[in-house]
């Protein structure tokens, strides 16, 4: 028996660092683009289950398109209660909120929520009766769920609940054989085989964005579902005026290059690595 555990795509949540359990969002559109960059094969999956909640569902067409699916409620993410979609800046100094963060975290209950014992309780009854049907299944649901449900599968293993939380869009494959049970992280076969014949702009490791991040978009663009961020501070600055981006020197001598997006396109990493010779011939010269 097989069991494929997938975290839902990025949220706005997610991206902002908001609490988010029970609150029914959609994707964002950066989590959106990255799943349908994504693909996964479940050849042998004979159910398809979500937790229900949007996310869930929109995660669920995207990398593996209309099937036909079940609602286990149980699957759900653990409910914040009066803390939904609030950040930790915006909770520092609510008593109600410092004593939910204080002292055991699994048992403690935040007003109007479930604590982590509760919401385990209720996920691996759900697994239980999954797991009693017999059949291979992809269960589409949340990192909570999927941390709790691993670190009840594997408790030898040294690890949190906290630690076994996939990112998103990602999981596990759990393969079950009579007394024996073994895992694997999913994986992205939008990346295996031919990826090396790919141009590096058709491949992943190309683009990344970090939304959550304080600065983004650090350079003003009218196109920021374009702005790349895995050149976070641009490797061709030492270049000078070779560097080929829109800068000016200040009289200090500095570069101003603040109205450069060269490395920030989503296309630049062929550029940026075809100038990396010419690093190189600095750095012998700094030795």
């Amino acid at each position: 028996m097989k069991i494929y555990l997938v975290r839902h795509g990025l949220t706005t949540a997610n991206e902002r660092r908001l609490y988010c359990g029970s609150s029914d969002l959609p994707l964002s559109a950066e989590g959106i683009r990255q799943l349908k960059n994504m693909h996964y094969d479940v050849p042998d999956a004979q159910r398809f289950i979500t937790s229900g909640l949007l996310r869930c569902d929109e995660t669920m067409t995207l990398l593996f398109g209309d099937v036909r699916r079940e609602v286990v409620p149980g699957f759900r993410e653990i409910d914040f209660g009066v803390f939904e979609l609030k950040s930790f800046e915006m909770l520092k100094d609510d008593p109600a909120y410092l004593t939910w963060i204080s002292g055991d975290n699994e048992r403690n209950v935040p007003p109007g929520g479930e604590s982590g014992e509760q919401m385990t309780k209720r996920v691996l009854a759900s697994f239980g009766e999954v797991l009693s049907d017999g059949r291979n299944a992809v269960i589409v649901t949340h990192g909570g769920v999927i941390a709790a449900i691993m670190a009840a599968m594997f408790p030898g293993r040294g690890r949190s609940r906290y630690d076994w939380q996939p990112k998103p869009g990602r999981g596990y494959v759990l393969e079950l054989r009579e007394n024996d049970i073994k895992y694997h992280e999913m994986e992205d076969t939008a990346m295996s085989g031919d990826w090396r014949n790919k141009k590096p702009e058709e491949c992943h490791y190309s683009f990344t964005q970090h939304r959550a991040c304080e600065f983004f978009p650090c350079h003003k663009t009218d196109d920021p579902d374009n702005f790349n961020c895995l050149f976070c501070y641009c490797p061709l600055y030492t270049l000078g005026s070779k560097c080929g981006g829109n800068f000016v020197y200040l009289d200090n001598g500095h570069k101003d290059c603040s109205n450069c997006l060269v490395p920030h396109r989503r296309g630049s990493y062929s550029y940026i690595i075809s100038k990396y010779p010419e690093l190189a011939e600095l750095a012998k010269k700094n030795r």
